[in-house]
């Protein structure tokens, strides 16, 4: 029961990590707005305004998904049942990742010259 409860425990603070580095990232629409406000720069349909705006959608999306995990975890836990193997809390943590990585791979795309 104590090797469950403490993967339980380090699973729990890789999701509030995840969490935290995507929260992150969700602030910068309010940094980009000045650069796609400027028609010279980005005209309305480029390809950098897609790849930024899926990339925002990717994290939101991730967010929302630790979020599920976190819940799935303390569901769980008000079960009495310290199993981070369950299915669901699984396939929402690597899906949550999946959604993490794609924003950030958006981003690194982003700002590659």
């Amino acid at each position: 029961m104590d090797g469950k409860s403490d993967a339980l425990k380090t699973l729990t603070e890789q999701t509030k990590l995840l969490v935290t580095l995507a929260s992150g990232f969700l602030v910068a629409p309010a940094a980009a707005v000045s650069w796609f406000k400027s028609s010279e720069r980005v005209p309305p349909v480029h390809f950098s305004l897609r790849l930024f705006f899926s990339a925002e959608i990717l994290l939101i999306l991730s967010v929302v998904m630790g979020y599920v995990v976190l819940g799935s975890i303390a569901g769980s836990q008000f079960a009495g049942d310290f199993n981070p193997y369950r299915p669901a809390t699984r396939l929402f943590s690597v899906f949550q990742l999946l959604l993490y990585l794609g924003g950030l791979c958006c981003f690194v795309l982003l700002i590659r010259p």
